[in-house]
């Protein structure tokens, strides 16, 4: 099966509906620049189970210094990729179907990492503690008209981030709205979150990524019918105690997902009192970031069954 990306690459898209009228050439220019963009050749990484874990979490507010700890860019460009839901879970309203609105639907969306250097943040230059700024393009097919691909690009959303890959200030969004429908935009960015969830997870010590080649008869048919193009290989995540916890969690498409993960930050471990690490080294000791289950407790490793994210 082709990716997103794939079929954003041969078109067409659609532009939004929130564009001003007065603004529809700077948009075309813009989005012609984006589209260019999607023609080279980057990592892809499809997140299904990470979305779904977000969208069916119980947890209301996400906050992207402490819920996405790490948001140092895994490459210089790489492209995200996940299903729309089909059901939203919420601690205060429940279990809502949205499949009427978003069935069949896709969103992805491209992340480059821009030097800091000489580039200019809200009329001022970045701050010295800023090592990447993230600049993210998001697309979103949401399965209306089948002649169309997408909408979007909708409007360029930009992080500034550290050393330790760290969230500075909030997030913005460059449009092109001529001022009006701003406040949607902004709810907008909150569209992201799966895909800044998946970076954080990508600098886990107990993640690993696996790389996806499509079949090889596949690609020979997919090539015939559209002029020679090959289509994307890609990449996912495995995560242990996402494993355990979809495993634990049967049903979640009746009562959703627990909010049983947990990302637990790179910390030091302070051995210096007392017997000391082994009893006998009195030092302090790093202790990688990793995926932890039931609100940072300990997972117990069963048979490892691979669920691709």
């Amino acid at each position: 099966m082709a990716r997103f990306l794939d079929d954003l690459r041969r078109g067409p898209v659609r532009m939004p509906w929130f564009i001003a009228p007065s603004m529809e050439d700077v948009w075309e220019r813009y989005a012609q620049k984006v589209l260019d963009f999607l023609q080279a050749d980057m990592p892809v990484i499809h997140i299904a189970n990470i979305a779904e874990y977000f969208f069916q979490s119980d947890q209301e507010y996400w906050d992207l210094r402490t819920d996405m700890p790490n948001l140092a860019p895994p490459w210089t460009q790489c492209w995200f990729e996940h299903p729309l839901p089909n059901h939203v879970y919420s601690k205060e309203k429940g279990l809502t179907d949205i499949s009427d609105h978003f069935a069949g639907g896709r969103m992805g969306v491209l992340v480059s990492a821009l030097d800091p250097q000489g580039q200019i943040v809200a009329d001022k230059a970045a701050p010295d503690t800023c090592k990447w700024i993230l600049w993210c393009e998001y697309f979103i097919d949401y399965r209306i008209r089948r002649d169309i691909v997408a909408d979007g690009p909708h409007g360029s959303v930009f992080l500034m981030v550290d050393e330790n890959g760290a969230i500075i200030e909030r997030p913005w969004i460059q449009t092109y709205t001529g001022g009006l429908h701003d406040e949607i935009l902004k709810a907008h960015i909150t569209y992201l979150n799966p895909t800044f969830l998946a970076i954080s997870f990508l600098h886990c010590k107990n993640v690993r990524v696996i790389d996806n080649q499509p079949d090889a008869k596949l690609v020979k048919r997919y090539r015939e019918r559209h002029g020679g193009a090959s289509p994307s290989g890609y990449k996912t995540l495995v995560i242990e105690p996402l494993k355990q916890i979809l495993k634990r969690e049967g049903g979640s498409d009746k009562v959703g997902l627990a909010r049983a993960l947990h990302i637990c930050r790179g910390h030091f471990r302070d051995y210096r009192q007392g017997a000391g690490l082994f009893g006998k080294y009195n030092t302090l000791v790093w202790s990688p970031m990793t995926v932890r289950g039931n609100r940072g407790k300990k997972i117990v490793k069963e048979r490892d069954v691979e669920v691709k994210i």
